[in-house]
């Protein structure tokens, strides 16, 4: 299956379609419960007891829905010196393949220590001092989110080693949305 083949199945688009709802769903809860606790705490002085902790579990999975959605968009920040300084297109390829695999050998280090992390949570299942909620909600955020990063990352690898070696050049403007 080719790359626009791919991009363009059903699994793809509804993988993205689900993290885009989420992503939409997770910013407003967060920004309405920030203002909700706000609003109690400063115009009713009430508190909002256990906010945080609610606020906590949307953010998390916020926050790492969005990093694995930046993967995607490969809209990551960068430190990309190399293709300044190298001129030769297919040297400057070859050294962003190179910083592709180290991408996704950490990616996958940590995605490993997160499966500990949530296997670990889920056997000792630690819950928060005021609501009791297992910690374990949060924490999966950021195996989900990894495991997508992987996902994207591994994917983009592919596509670029296998026009590498067909002396294509690499794609270097951003996938976005109009996949």
């Amino acid at each position: 299956m080719g790359r626009k083949r791919f991009q363009e199945s059903l699994f793809w688009n509804v993988l993205l379609k689900i993290e885009r709802v989420l992503l939409i769903v997770c910013s407003l809860t967060t920004v309405l419960l920030i203002c909700l606790s706000v609003f109690m705490r400063y115009i009713l002085h009430k508190n909002f007891y256990g906010s945080e902790e609610i606020i906590i579990i949307f953010a998390f999975w916020l926050y790492f829905l969005g990093a694995s959605y930046g993967s995607f968009d490969k809209s990551h920040i960068k430190a990309d010196i190399a293709s300044v300084y190298i001129k030769n297109a297919r040297i400057r390829d070859a050294v962003a393949l190179v910083a592709s695999m180290v991408t996704v050998f950490v990616n996958l280090v940590i995605t490993k220590w997160a499966w500990d992390y949530v296997v670990w949570g889920i056997q000792k299942m630690p819950r928060t001092t005021g609501l009791k909620i297992p910690l374990v909600i949060p924490q999966s955020a950021i195996l989900i989110g990894l495991i997508l990063m992987c996902f994207y990352h591994v994917y983009y690898l592919v596509v670029d080693f296998r026009a590498y070696l067909k002396n294509e050049p690499l794609r270097r403007e951003q996938e976005g949305d109009e996949n």
